[in-house]
């Protein structure tokens, strides 16, 4: 009978032992089959191409109307010498990018440093009497009228020698603003007369395109109005620039109004006198198809756009019309509302899987 017992027991604690180990099998494969999937679904994740949208608008813009000008320099100013005198010396060249306030120029200032010093000492003699005058005034020796006219000699003593001290400043000619020297007029030993040359310079660093706009045009325009101006001999570069003056004299023969351009040259590759292609968004409205320019894609001669829908990348060729502000017009099986892919678009290709990690939506004033 005990050895029955035993055997029941042990039967019992082998069933205890196989339950226990089943529940761990069955735990330990549920656990991982989990880890597994949440691995696949990271791993999945990690392999969709990061990008960037935006919505596809349609919006009604101006027409650009393409005119030519010419460069000129934002400023053009020839340096003239305000006194006469010996050039001692001459520090700059044709060519060189002076600052405001740069010495280009140095007169012999010797016999006027030796009248100054005679002035000077006429004015400490001015300023003696004077203050005697005024010692005799308190003790009622002198008149009030009689402390005036020492008073008077003094100012007009001290008038003398500040007149000495501004012919000296003159006879070091400075740069009125920040350019570069265009022609040299003068040399070291050169006497110069009042109102002679001595350099000419130009300030480059903006420029202003000058464009004769027809008389039919001229009432669309305003200062401030912004123009996208192109110069072929850069090669093609173009540099986007606002209205800072409008003529409104006209061109008898042409009918035509000056209109000035001003544009940003801190490299200083526009060149004064270069031809220039301005345009201006002032011809009929057209309804456009309107997508950020970060959007366009140029491979192989060619344009495309790359949409993201549902999840993957579809590539779609079109041509570019007319730009606006930092829009540009599509031409293509594209419709609006389409979301474009503007970041990351260089990298992703055709029903490739992606991720949408962000938008950059065209603002609604960006759209007037």
């Amino acid at each position: 009978m005990e050895n029955s017992g035993q055997k029941i027991r042990c039967s019992r604690n082998k069933k205890v032992n196989y339950l226990l180990l089943y529940s761990g099998i069955v735990v330990f494969l549920t656990i991982a089959s989990f880890f597994i999937s949440d691995r696949s679904l990271a791993q999945g994740q990690m392999n969709k191409a990061p990008v960037v949208v935006s919505r596809v608008v349609q919006m009604d813009v101006r027409q650009p109307v393409r005119m030519v000008g010419t460069v000129f320099p934002l400023r053009e100013s020839i340096v003239a010498g305000e006194v006469e005198g010996l050039v001692v010396e001459f520090p700059v060249k044709r060519g060189d990018y002076v600052k405001k306030g740069q010495e280009l120029a140095k007169l012999r200032t010797k016999t006027l440093e030796i009248q100054l010093k005679g002035a000077k000492a006429d004015e400490h003699l001015a300023r003696i009497k004077y203050q005697r005058a005024k010692e005799l005034y308190e003790g009622k020796t002198i008149s009030h009228q009689e402390l005036d006219e020492f008073e008077t000699m003094l100012v007009a003593q001290e008038a003398v020698v500040e007149g000495v001290e501004d012919e000296i400043g003159k006879c070091t000619i400075a740069a009125p603003f920040d350019g570069r020297i265009t022609e040299e007029s003068t040399e070291v030993g050169q006497w110069l007369k009042k109102g002679d040359s001595i350099i000419s310079m130009l300030q480059m660093d903006s420029v202003k395109v000058r464009v004769h706009v027809p008389e039919k045009y001229i009432q669309s325009l305003n200062v401030g109005d912004v123009s996208v101006v192109n110069f072929p001999a850069l090669g093609n570069i173009t540099r986007t620039g606002h209205i800072v003056h409008i003529v409104p004299q006209a061109d008898k023969r042409a009918r035509a109004f000056p209109v000035y351009i001003k544009i940003d040259n801190k490299d200083e590759a526009i060149k004064s006198g270069m031809f220039a292609e301005a345009t201006f968004e002032m011809g009929s409205l057209l309804s456009a198809t309107m997508v950020l320019k970060d959007g366009i894609v140029r491979r192989g001669g060619g344009e495309f756009i790359y949409l993201a829908e549902d999840g993957k990348v579809t590539e779609v060729p079109v041509q570019t019309g007319i730009a606006h502000r930092n829009l540009i017009q599509i031409m293509g099986d594209v419709k609006s509302g389409a979301d474009v892919i503007v970041r990351g678009n260089e990298r992703v290709r055709s029903a490739q899987d992606i991720q949408v990690t962000g938008r950059m939506d065209v603002k609604s004033d960006e759209t007037k």
